[in-house]
């Protein structure tokens, strides 16, 4: 095992764990980076990620990799519920953190992680992976360059073919603070970004339009009579989810099919949000999780013109207020997961974690983006009531 190499321990053996950044850092980084050891709390499923990347040291207990001094640098892929606590430790234990988003699913949390951020000899990132993407990385440098003058608005729309979400864990509040702060914290960061300031409040409305009961329904794809005819169902007796989910059941007592329709859940699968900035600015946000196609659509308004796409068309286009500028840009539309933007994260990573470099999204990105995010929540369960962001806890840096 080479002492240059930034020595990786993963909690989370899960599709994202193994698939992305297990994957990523195996066959593209293997040069600067190892994973050394994994955890998982399900035994079959940590099998599994062990086998897929090779990875010798693997145990149900974290503490494996928490406590091990052979590891540098901690991933975390697990449910968002438990991100806070598995961060806090990590951090604790002066190791760097690389954590899915969002960081936590409550202020109280936001704010016991940035504690053990600031105490610790470690660095946090966090999964923010459309800022490595081309065409956010543009829209954002004509900005900064002055093109558009002082961003003052943002409208951005989210719109995901989100039936998945309605048969996993992220359907309840208490397993990911909700959809709003779960899925939109993506793209809460790109506004936060593009206005370059922090949110102060939100209101936001949503509800459960599509995903709603159905008496033809039953409890799971696995037994519904309705499997020929229903719009949603997966089989998870074949390829990944069989070896990581189905096989697992008995041990994990998580079962991934549960019916869209049927199922318990209380987080929204629409929604719209009106969020006010420090500086004055503002942005209208919405998500849409029965869209027909899955792309962001994002509007930046200045002082002198505007940028505008959507995030899969492979171009933006800029347009000035007063002299006569349209133009339309093409961007590189790129391979792999988020638009290449998994594996440029960890491009990222490795650098920032050897002392070189800030993060590109660090501690502040990730604090305020999961903030806003459960104070739309909050304000949706609330009737729309306008959230302001200190007073339901968040605390300025």
């Amino acid at each position: 095992m080479s002492a240059s190499k930034i020595r990786f321990g993963i909690i989370g053996t899960g599709s994202r764990g193994i698939g992305s950044y297990g994957r990523a850092i195996g066959e593209v980084y293997g040069d600067e980076a190892e994973i050394v050891a994994v955890t998982d709390s399900d035994p079959v499923r940590l099998s599994v990620g062990a086998q897929h990347l090779e990875v010798e040291h693997a145990d149900t207990n974290p503490g494996i990799l928490l406590d091990n001094p052979d590891v540098d640098a901690v991933i975390i892929t697990t449910p968002d519920a438990t991100h806070a606590d598995f961060a806090c430790a990590a951090l604790g234990a002066d190791k760097h953190v690389l954590c899915e988003k969002p960081i936590a699913t409550t202020i109280a949390d936001c704010n016991r992680i940035r504690t053990a951020a600031e105490a610790s000899r470690g660095e946090l990132m966090t999964g923010f992976v459309l800022r490595y993407v081309p065409f956010y990385e543009e829209m954002h440098a004509a900005i900064t360059q002055g093109e558009i003058g002082p961003s003052r608005f943002v409208t951005i729309a989210d719109n995901r073919d989100g039936a998945a979400y309605f048969r996993r864990w992220h359907r309840l509040r208490a397993n990911s603070g909700g959809l709003l702060v779960h899925k939109s914290t993506h793209a809460l960061d790109i506004v936060n970004w593009m206005l370059d300031a922090r949110p102060v409040s939100v209101s936001a409305t949503g509800g459960v339009a599509v995903f709603t009961p159905k008496e033809w329904a039953g409890e799971r794809c696995l037994t519904c009579d309705a499997a020929d005819t229903c719009p949603e169902y997966v089989d998870i007796r074949e390829g990944r989810l069989k070896t990581l989910y189905h096989d697992a059941e008995a041990t994990s007592g998580y079962i991934f099919d549960t019916c869209v329709f049927n199922s318990e859940k209380d987080t929204v699968d629409h929604a719209t949000a009106s969020i006010e900035y420090e500086n004055g600015a503002r942005a209208s946000y919405s998500l849409c999780l029965f869209a027909s196609y899955t792309e962001r659509e994002i509007g930046v308004w200045g002082d002198d013109g505007k940028v505008e796409g959507r995030d899969g068309a492979g171009h933006y286009r800029i347009s000035g207020r007063r002299d006569g500028r349209d133009e339309l840009r093409h961007v590189e539309v790129r391979k792999g997961g988020h638009g290449g933007g998994d594996v440029r994260l960890l491009a990222d990573a490795l650098p920032v974690f050897r002392g070189e470099q800030d993060p590109v999204a660090g501690l502040e990105a990730a604090y305020w983006s999961t903030v806003l995010g459960i104070a739309a929540e909050t304000s949706v369960a609330g009737d729309g009531a306008r959230m302001t962001l200190t007073e339901l806890g968040a605390a300025l840096s």
